[in-house]
């Protein structure tokens, strides 16, 4: 199987907290956006409802890249 047909799972926490369980550590958007930028699948999961949240993560990635440059 393919990293794409089973992309990471990161779950967010309370305050914007974000942990990828297969390596045990939060992670920070900078992380997200090398992900992103590798072309890594994952899916972000809202950790208490389990709602697919990875659209919203996506577009924070977008606006702080902007803000960056």
């Amino acid at each position: 199987m393919t990293q794409a047909e089973h992309p990471v799972t990161i779950k967010r926490y309370a305050g914007r907290r974000l942990y990828h369980a297969a390596i045990g550590s939060y992670l920070t958007l900078d992380v997200l956006t090398a992900m992103v930028e590798d072309d890594e699948a994952f899916v972000v999961r809202e950790a208490e409802t389990g709602a697919d949240i990875t659209r919203l993560v996506l577009n924070q990635i977008t606006v702080e890249r902007g803000r960056h440059g």
